[in-house]
């Protein structure tokens, strides 16, 4: 799998090489050297912005649970999630429990609750993105455009699907396990050791914590207050996420309409799903660019800003991440390791 792992990231590495030729170099670097630094500056500080709003969605659904965890590290288990999210191929779902597990770790509470905040913040974006699908599809449709108005309209009818299927296997405790085993072994695929060092703690995790997961999703899908906090959080992080393009373009001097940065993040979210390539590297940038060119955006301009944000969303992120992943991989050895001395000083003791 390691040998597989680097070549789909070296395939994604071609894409981008590639993007960048046929945009023209020559012509990219022209716009990258007029471009504003304190637009560029912004759209860093906005995209800051939507981690912070993301990580307070996610705590008032922790505390509505009554986790005690605090907000950096929150934040640090969104990271965290991010980076396997981001070399992960295809819906990116292994981030999920890993930063469940994260929360679990360093706050001691189950791992049954707090699993269920994780997939409520991910069904609440479905609320943002449902509307924003069909205010693009209204948007392309007028604009004439049939071949984004049929990729939109696939769209819609696919996200319908996936929520509802989706609600069927999280309030099933069968498909529930299910769900989670096939993620630990994507998981296992991109890390085999730490997944073999971790798999007998997750079985055992999993069949105590998947009762109590059913049980905290039902009294969080009635939490009312929760529920909306949650649901207005993940608007506003929308909202910064098409503002952090919007900057971009005006870092390069190219104004644009948000109503065509909707449509183009709603077209990356569904390559992000299907995409064999992790996270969705190189892959994203080239459609991303296309979808900007079929909205009439030249194709340097659309090249520059696709690569530009892809620095401030995935690749910042994900070297943050890989940082916060290691050091918790530590934390969690030496807690380990600290609990095997233990074990031994007890039986000394018993001998004695």
């Amino acid at each position: 799998m390691g040998r597989r792992k680097y070549t789909l990231i070296g395939a994604a590495l071609l894409v981008i090489v590639l993007l960048l030729w046929w945009a023209g170099i020559e012509d990219v670097l022209e716009i990258l050297e007029t471009a504003r630094p304190d637009y560029f500056l912004m759209a860093i500080v906005v995209y800051i912005a939507s981690l912070i709003t993301w990580a307070l969605r996610w705590r008032v659904l922790l505390k509505s649970l009554g986790v005690k965890a605090n907000f950096a590290t929150i934040l640090e288990g969104l990271l965290v999630g991010i980076f396997i999210n981001n070399i992960t191929p295809g819906a990116r779902g292994g981030g999920e429990p890993v930063r469940a597990y994260y929360i679990h770790k360093k706050t001691g509470d189950p791992y049954g609750p707090i699993f269920a905040t994780v997939m409520i913040d991910r069904l609440t974006d479905v609320i943002p993105v449902m509307i924003m699908l069909i205010l693009s599809t209204v948007y392309v449709y007028g604009l004439g455009s049939m071949t984004l108005m049929v990729t939109l309209l696939v769209l819609d009818a696919f996200f319908v699907g996936m929520t509802l299927v989706s609600a069927g296997i999280i309030l099933s405790e069968r498909k529930t396990k299910s769900i989670l085993y096939w993620l630990y072994r994507q998981f296992g695929r991109i890390m085999p050791k730490k997944a073999m060092n971790y798999e007998e703690k997750f079985v055992k995790t999993v069949e105590v914590s998947v009762p109590q997961f059913q049980d905290n999703l039902r009294i969080l899908l009635t939490h009312k207050k929760a529920f909306a906090l949650s649901v207005s959080w993940s608007f506003i992080t929308w909202t910064l996420i098409i503002l952090r393009s919007y900057y971009i373009f005006y870092s390069i001097n190219s104004p644009i309409r948000l109503l065509d940065i909707m449509v183009v993040q709603m077209v990356g979210i569904a390559v992000g799903m299907f995409a064999v390539v992790p996270g969705g590297a190189g892959l994203i940038a080239a459609v991303n660019s296309a979808v900007y060119v079929l909205l009439g955006i030249n194709k340097e301009i659309a090249v520059t800003a696709t690569l530009l944000e892809r620095l401030i969303s995935y690749w910042a992120p994900t070297i943050i991440g890989a940082g916060l992943t290691t050091r918790f991989g530590a934390m969690v050895k030496k807690l380990k390791r600290k609990a095997g001395d233990n074990d031994i000083n007890v039986e000394d003791e018993n001998k004695t």
